[in-house]
């Protein structure tokens, strides 16, 4: 595909590879998307994919797919476990965009230990919260599936709120007035 010098420029040429030239037009926006998986004895956990009974502060989704208008820039994910310290032993972290894996087998551990980290504050250094910056952007096509599995350790203690994670980059939105 080449060099992109800005997200906005990978959005772009991968959705052009898809035909989707006309999503250039649409509304830019800084995104964050964010679901939560119960904490309950937990050891494999999948983002993204169970939606019932989940209110608006647990997800801001209804899908695992982003509207037909719509597509994202991934440059950072986000993981919180309230009172819980899951990231202080071994995790096994799986980024899939359709039937592909982008990020496969990554240990959060080594980003919540310090020495090991990305940035320095990328973690509270507590096991509880991490920061995984990209260093290759991940693009999240219009209407094409994703989801985020997290294995972690027996052992490993959780927060009762769950583990949320947030998915944070550049984004487009649907602007109803170039589509419409």
């Amino acid at each position: 595909m080449g060099t992109f010098t800005t997200p906005r420029a990978k959005l772009n040429s991968v959705n052009n590879s898809l035909g989707v030239r006309a999503i250039a037009s649409q509304q830019d926006t800084t995104r964050a998307v964010y679901d939560t998986i119960s904490g309950a004895a937990l050891t494999f956990g999948q983002f993204f994919q169970n939606f019932a009974g989940k209110t608006a502060f647990q997800t801001n989704l209804d899908s695992n797919k982003l509207d037909s208008e719509e597509s994202m820039v991934i440059n950072e994910l986000i993981f919180s476990a309230a009172g819980g310290t899951p990231f202080a032993t071994a995790t096994n972290l799986n980024v899939y965009v359709g039937d592909d894996c982008v990020v496969k087998d990554f240990n959060l551990q080594y980003a919540a230990t310090d020495g090991f980290q990305e940035f320095p504050i990328s973690s509270n250094n507590s096991g509880s919260l991490v920061s995984l910056p990209m260093l290759t952007s991940i693009v999240i096509p219009p209407q094409v599936s994703f989801k985020i599995t997290l294995e972690l350790s027996e052992g490993s203690v959780y927060g009762a709120n769950g583990i949320k994670l947030v998915m944070k980059g550049f984004g487009k939105i649907f602007k109803p007035n170039v589509s419409l």
